[in-house]
């Protein structure tokens, strides 16, 4: 049998060597790009896949069905989300709701991330007057920024981004509205563009 004999250099290598992961981590380009979230995401739907992203979407979704969802590797991840958990909520659901989005979205490993918010609601007062609360606490938590929001995704407000366009139903766009919605969100990613992307 023969004899394999280390060094003090060769043999601190050959630890190095034992210690490192056996699987290489995934490669970044080798995630795909993600549409996720609710009716408003189905909606935004065939804009994004024309630009390669796979739809992860339902309509009625809200915070059980995304805390359902096994959180995967994503290169960028758009997630549309919030209106059917809106209805009703206060200054104080608003706060936990925005701590409940962000520990959701720490297991998510994605390299870029934005969480577009759901928007106006002009023909329905209760979810509007929601809508407003949850706009406004985000805002002054994000001039806080405490700690246990530090994995919230870049925000694009749905309020700034649709609510000039047209709904058929008070609360989804129209496709001229859907289409704007996501070329701003499609602008943003590209503004925020990182490394290797």
């Amino acid at each position: 049998m023969a004899r394999f004999w280390l060094n003090s250099t060769s043999a601190l290598a050959f630890a190095v060597l034992l210690a490192w992961p056996t699987t290489a981590p995934r490669a970044q380009a080798a995630c795909p790009d993600i549409l996720l979230g609710d009716s408003l995401a189905v909606g935004m739907g065939p804009y994004a896949r024309t630009l390669g992203f796979e739809v992860i979407a339902q309509g009625g979704a809200a915070m059980p069905w995304l805390r359902a969802q096994e959180p995967r590797c994503a290169r960028r991840l758009v997630l549309v989300f919030g209106t059917n958990d809106l209805r009703g909520m206060t200054a104080a659901d608003a706060e936990t709701y925005l701590v409940r989005i962000s520990e959701l979205m720490e297991r998510w490993e994605a390299q870029q991330m934005i969480w577009a918010t759901p928007g106006c609601f002009p023909q329905d007062p209760v979810l509007e007057r929601s809508s407003v609360t949850l706009d406004r606490v985000l805002a002054q938590y994000r001039q806080r920024t405490p700690d246990q929001l530090r994995y919230l995704p870049a925000i694009n407000s749905g309020r700034q981004a649709r609510c000039s366009f047209p709904s058929h139903d008070g609360i989804h766009p129209t496709g001229v509205g859907y289409q704007a919605w996501w070329a701003g969100l499609a602008e943003m990613l590209g503004r925020n563009r990182v490394a290797g992307l």
